[in-house]
């Protein structure tokens, strides 16, 4: 089974040769080659030559293409900010009302954005040498509609405001647009040649709103983003960090073929609840991959590894982006214990 074969089969569901193996890595990456994240996000070649130097170094499965958790923001207007050597975020508090961010959000067509159109260049760049070299590519669409209305908005007044009850037809009409402009995104990601797309939506689970708001202004718009791509052909994968417990079952009717959760989601229940509905990539502890020693990340591998030996259902590699100080031997470490175990 090749690699792109094997990450294609888990996540439709199948059962591979042996569980695949994919790294969140982009900082880590940039790290390694001695670049800035000012230097990276700025070119499509350092990107591309970035991340595929590090595929080359730990022999991955895959490739998870990301620059930071605001290029749909930047390209919706919103204010953010741009360390040198350090991922590029949004600003805590944002200048435009709700009403004018929702005016201003129906005129966004990403393809005027400068930054997405360095992206898109690093996909169809990577694209070439991921087909000619069996690697699979995962083509970040950056955040999925919740997570990015959160960020235009701002998240202190975003989530005052999901609290009242006047605001909601306002809240609607927001997650209508960034519905829109997230589609956009995967469509244009798959076409510069991305084997799947995938996206954040952090910002609805349970560590950051509680189940009910998920439900009435995350989960229907989850269901139409997936139900959407899956008639276009475009297999995506969502991440969701901190705690997910409580929605497993809800997202297991979204209908979106795989979740990333991070280690404070429990991996049995996200296992139980996914059967026959989504597969799982993840969930190794960044902080564990971090700071422990070699033979600490062996066990960490070894028993999620024995947990879905054989059944499908895992692409294994930590639950959310690894840290720019990750040592590379902990990594290593990871490739090897999937290749040999998984």
């Amino acid at each position: 089974m090749t690699r792109i074969e094997r990450i294609r089969t888990v996540m439709s569901g199948g059962i591979p040769d042996r569980i695949p193996v994919m790294t969140h890595n982009f900082l880590m990456a940039a790290r390694e080659a001695g670049v800035t994240m000012e230097e990276y996000r700025g070119s499509a070649d350092v990107i591309a030559k970035t991340l595929i130097d590090a595929c080359r170094r730990y022999d991955t499965d895959g490739i998870l293409l990301d620059v930071d958790t605001a290029l749909l923001a930047s390209a919706c207007g919103a204010e953010v900010m741009y360390p040198k050597d350090i991922a590029a975020v949004t600003a805590d508090e944002q200048p435009r009302s709700l009403e004018q961010i929702i005016d201003d959000l129906a005129e966004v067509d990403l393809r005027s954005s400068d930054r997405v159109k360095i992206y898109l260049e690093a996909i169809n760049k990577m694209a070439d040498w991921c087909n000619a070299n069996d690697v699979f590519l995962r083509a970040n669409a950056d955040q999925g509609p919740f997570s990015l209305g959160c960020l235009l908005v701002g998240m202190n007044e975003f989530l005052v405001t999901l609290l009242d009850e006047d605001a909601e037809e306002d809240l609607m009409a927001l997650m209508e647009q960034t519905l829109r402009i997230s589609l956009q995104m995967h469509r244009l990601c798959f076409e510069a040649g991305g084997h799947s797309t995938s996206y954040g939506n952090s910002s609805e689970g349970c560590s950051v709103v509680s189940p009910a708001i998920f439900r009435k202004f995350g989960k229907p718009f989850e269901i139409r983003l997936n139900r959407q791509l899956k008639e276009e052909g475009i297999p995506t994968i969502c991440h969701i960090c901190g705690w997910a417990d409580p929605i497993l079952e809800d997202l297991a009717e979204t209908g979106c073929p795989m979740y990333e959760f991070d280690a404070r989601t429990d991996i049995h229940k996200a296992r139980a609840a996914g059967k026959g509905h989504y597969a799982l990539s993840g969930n190794l502890d960044p902080a564990m991959l971090n700071s422990a020693g070699v033979e600490e990340v062996r066990a960490a591998c070894r028993e999620l590894l024995d947990l879905f030996r054989g059944q499908g259902g895992l692409m294994i590699g930590p639950g959310c982006a690894l840290g720019p100080d990750t040592p590379g031997e902990n990594i290593h470490a990871l490739v090897e214990m999937t290749k040999q175990f998984g």
